[in-house]
């Protein structure tokens, strides 16, 4: 891959140049450059792969020449280079779309062909994803089946073209019958109509479902004709369970015979109906029946004013009654799923915003809400977006931790102690140990941890304890003192009350509630 070196520093570009053998390691090292300017010629003169960049640059810097190359091409590595005191200007720079970023007094060539490794096989995905979705859609677009989809969607959303699709979809003396594939769909083998025989039509109708359309002769006998829908409803499931991941949660429906064009909005309608059954009832992968009605009860709102309330005051014991009361109250009623999915994005995001003001340190941000939130919008069944609604509720008053908190910080030194906590939590270790495995002293690594992090580190390792105990509670397999001890707590005593204060409740009321 095509390296560019950036740095107005002309004994940094040599370093960097005979740091590592570039050739051998599968790396070109096309140019180098003393400013954004100079480096923005040359990128647009010639291909480049990855950019390793200084931030701090005369005539153009590094974050605008970022901004600049990501205008020009999308799939392109970017390396920071910084300084211990540039660690403002590293946040911005990740979020622009750096992979990583190098300390310039501590560059090993070990670390430098690590990073570069990293990125050139994140990259190589990302080139061969762009590739196979460009050539799976110029196939899609050129295949009838597609036109029909689109078709198809179209007289779903505004009744047009009525006559152009019975033509295409009903042969003379045949009906249809549609079959819904709903769930992760990245997690289940690509449905299209090339591998499904028979499918006279395959739409994508959103992001978490497939409709496959049949056809069926009308003048086979009722139970002919059920036989043949069921026999195509069951090859697409078994096709489904064959390649699916064993975690990944979906079902197929069979819908009802369509005699004529307008009865689509019928069958819809009925998966629909098998989808609001399933979510509320047992969780089936396959399903076969037609329900006529469903229940659709009402919001819980009284609940989610409760909860709301509880968080506003700083109550969590209160708020964690109220958000039990609530998910009750989902599984009594059984209100339809999207409202109710939009409810509770509703609560959540606004009881994040409540919490910021007990805790600011402790509350996401608006984007990370909005991803902490996503599963709502995934779970297909109401035990699971119960769970998580209920786990949520807890992190109000929690950062998050652990793997994705050391990946998310800038500097590598703390990535490198929150690593070390990480993996030493069960042992009796302190703020002198982890400094002296990162190689800096207590007082600088201190100073350093909680200007990034918003927190001390013995707040950081606290924490890290709780979260693993909590694991270790919801399995049920260990004890309350052994739990403790397991994690690093010097008496159980101790534990349950750190435990009380982070998570609002007992370790012995946690392990009931998990079960």
């Amino acid at each position: 891959m095509n390296v560019l070196i950036v740095d107005d520093e002309p004994i940094i570009r040599v370093g960097l140049k005979s740091l590592v053998d570039w050739e051998r390691n599968g790396f070109h090292l096309i140019g180098e450059a003393a400013d954004g300017v100079e480096a923005l010629e040359l990128f647009r003169s010639r291909p480049v792969d990855i950019v390793i960049t200084d931030i701090r640059m005369p005539r153009m810097d590094g974050l605008a020449l970022m901004r600049e190359v990501k205008s020009v091409q999308d799939d392109v590595g970017l390396l920071v280079l910084s300084c211990l005191d540039d660690f403002a200007y590293v946040k911005e720079a990740m979020k622009l779309g750096a992979q990583d970023y190098i300390l310039k007094p501590t560059m090993e060539p070990e670390e430098l062909l690590s990073i570069l490794q990293t990125v050139k096989e994140k990259l190589g995905e990302k080139r061969q994803t762009k590739r196979a979705l460009a050539e799976w859609r110029e196939h899609m677009q050129q295949s009838g089946a597609y036109k029909i989809a689109d078709s198809l969607r179209q007289f779903v959303e505004s009744g047009n073209g009525q006559e152009r699709l019975e033509t295409e979809l009903f042969s003379p003396g045949c009906g249809l019958f549609s079959v819904w594939v709903e769930g992760d769909l990245s997690a289940l083998p690509n449905i299209e109509e090339r591998t499904l025989p028979g499918a006279k039509a395959v739409v994508r109708w959103s992001e978490r479902i497939w409709i496959a359309l049949y056809a069926y002769e009308k003048s086979a006998s009722e139970k002919e004709r059920y036989e043949r829908m069921f026999a195509s409803a069951q090859s697409l499931y078994s096709r489904c369970k064959e390649n699916a991941s064993k975690e990944a949660d979906w079902f197929v429906c069979l819908g009802p015979a369509i005699t004529r064009l307008p009865q689509i909005h019928e069958s819809i309608a009925v998966h629909r109906k098998q989808a609001h059954n399933r979510f509320y009832g047992a969780p089936n992968a396959f399903i076969t029946s037609w329900p006529e009605s469903v229940a659709d009860g009402p919001l819980p709102v009284a609940e989610r004013n409760d909860f709301l309330r509880a968080v506003s005051n700083g109550n969590p014991e209160a708020a964690y009654h109220s958000i039990d009361m609530l998910t009750e109250s989902v599984r009594r009623h059984q209100p339809g799923v999207p409202k109710l999915q939009s409810f509770l994005l509703e609560t959540l995001g606004v009881a994040f915003g409540l919490a910021r003001q007990h805790h600011p340190n402790g509350a996401e941000e608006d984007d990370a809400v909005a991803g902490l939130l996503q599963p709502l919008r995934s779970a297909l069944h109401v035990e699971p977006l119960c769970a998580f609604v209920k786990e949520t509720a807890r992190k109000l008053w929690m950062k998050p931790l652990g793997h994705e908190a050391a990946k998310g910080a800038g500097n590598p030194f703390i990535r490198k102690a929150i690593r070390f906590m990480r993996e030493q939590y069960n042992r009796n270790i302190g703020t002198v140990d982890i400094a002296d495995h990162v190689k800096l002293s207590r007082s600088y690594l201190s100073d350093l941890f909680s200007k990034e992090m918003g927190e001390s580190l013995t707040e950081t390792l606290t924490r890290i304890r709780i979260e693993e105990a909590k694991r270790k509670l919801r399995s049920g397999e260990m004890k309350v003192y052994e739990v403790a001890e397991a994690v690093g707590f010097s008496d159980s005593k101790s534990f349950a009350k750190t435990f009380k204060r982070l998570v609002g409740c007992t370790p012995k009321e946690y392990e009931s509630s998990s079960h």
